[in-house]
């Protein structure tokens, strides 16, 4: 009798052990499902090693910070097995930074509404559909509450998608469902600071600044930290969008264009609505459509 009394409490043990969503004090190796952020500083800042595969994620900013986006474009190129949902973001993503981060912009969804009750329901109806593997939501304010998160939440883990919801900053100190919880502040265009009030399998409070880009990028190489600036030409009959090379070497009238600058940081911001459509025909050639769709 003895020996049935101790083996079925074994057993009890055994299946309390084996569930992941039991805390360990001194939890070696997480049991937390997580896919890795492809920054190693945030992974290892992170009990779980990563972004959780399913579940609610806040991202909470002061004020407009595309590094939020650019924080989470490693974990969306690996997450291309569904629809990347986009709800109610703030402007138009740039496909051609999509694209070079390695999403495919015909796995990208973007849903809108005027009723923030309707965009809610969209909302938890695709986090928990299953076709979508993630979905970034921009909520209106007052429909973020505890319940509302804690229903999105729910509604995540059951369709298995990643849900991250970006709020304002001053959300930090109120209660939230959320398992991970993250405040963001971008002092640089290449860098932003982290601080990580709330995650899984531990505390929180850490805090880092995190790199977003190769440091070859955003430090100057050594042969040309110290190199001059090129001077801007002015001279009769020469646009003045052109540069001369200071070499003494090249001949004087070796010119080189300036290319316009391109704000890397701009992928996300706002452009004009004016869309132009140009036809050009010839007699050899058949009539052409050249589409300029400002992105």
């Amino acid at each position: 009798m003895h020996n049935l009394q101790t083996q079925s409490e074994s057993q009890s043990l055994a299946f309390m052990h084996s569930r992941p969503d039991l805390w360990r004090g001194r939890l070696t190796q997480p049991l937390i499902e997580h896919q890795e952020t492809g920054f190693e500083e945030l992974d290892q800042a992170l009990h779980s090693g990563g972004w959780p595969t399913s579940g609610l994620v806040e991202l909470l900013y002061a004020s407009a910070c595309p590094q939020a986006i650019r924080l989470l474009l490693p974990v969306l190129s690996r997450r291309q097995d569904g629809l990347i949902a986009m709800a109610n973001p703030p402007a138009r993503p740039q496909a051609r930074t999509l694209q070079q981060a390695g999403i495919h912009s015909a796995n990208i969804l973007i849903m809108r509404s005027n009723d923030p009750k309707t965009l809610l329901r969209a909302c938890r109806e695709t986090a928990a559909s299953g076709a979508a593997s993630a979905l970034l939501a921009w909520l209106p304010d007052g429909t973020d509450t505890p319940e509302n998160l804690r229903r999105l939440h729910i509604a995540a883990k059951q369709g298995r998608c990643l849900l991250v919801v970006l709020r304002h900053a001053h959300h930090a100190v109120n209660a939230s469902p959320a398992p991970l919880r993250l405040v963001l502040q971008g002092s640089r265009a290449a860098q932003v600071s982290i601080e990580i009030i709330k995650q899984p399998g531990g505390w929180g409070g850490q805090k880092i600044n995190l790199p977003l880009s190769p440091e070859r990028i955003h430090s100057p190489l050594a042969n040309t930290a110290h190199m001059p600036i090129p001077t801007t030409m002015l001279t009769h009959g020469q646009p003045s969008g052109i540069t001369a090379c200071q070499d003494k070497d090249l001949a004087e009238s070796e010119i080189i264009p300036v290319q316009p600058f391109r704000d890397p940081d701009s992928r996300f911001a706002y452009r004009p609505k004016a869309s132009t459509l140009n036809y050009q025909a010839s007699q050899t050639q058949p009539l052409t459509r050249n589409l300029s769709l400002p992105l």
